[in-house]
């Protein structure tokens, strides 16, 4: 009787250990990334001009993910991953459409995520768009997603 029981709890293990290997090959939490703090002046020109630009900016301001340069074709996509409990967001996917790699963002990190050349830039700062002033005083994070 005791076989049977063992056999289902080992067929378990199987299945966890081979979602927990899918999972790690096809998803990496953007703390494990290299990164570096940049000013904003250090930024590269076409980002700058895209945040100082408020025309353009402006249409983007309601979304949490750009990709510069604008294309038709987006190359990454943003998802929400709710909790498992209640209606609360547990964490985002920045997801590399072409190749469904994906790097996850902890909930309560700064927006807009700006990709740009394979990097990831997040701002240090909340509401970028909308209350800094000088947006020299701005710091990002830049991410390489191509690690």
């Amino acid at each position: 009787m005791k076989t049977p029981k063992l056999i289902s709890v080992l067929i378990a293990t199987a299945i966890i250990l081979w979602f927990t290997v899918f999972r790690g090959c096809t998803s990496q939490d953007i703390g494990y990334l290299s990164n570096e703090t940049v000013a904003f002046k250090d930024l590269p020109i076409e980002i700058q001009q895209y945040l100082e630009n408020p025309t353009e900016t402006r249409a983007d301001v309601n979304s949490m993910i750009l990709e510069i340069p604008k294309s038709k074709d987006a190359r990454y996509k943003l998802e929400t991953v709710n909790t498992w409990i209640g209606p609360w967001v547990d964490h985002s996917k920045v997801i590399d459409i072409r190749t469904n790699q994906y790097y996850e963002i902890d909930q309560g990190v700064p927006s807009p995520y700006i990709i740009f050349d394979d990097k990831l830039y997040i701002p240090n700062t909340y509401n970028i768009f909308t209350t800094v002033d000088d947006l020299n005083k701005v710091q990002f994070t830049k991410y390489n997603l191509e690690d």
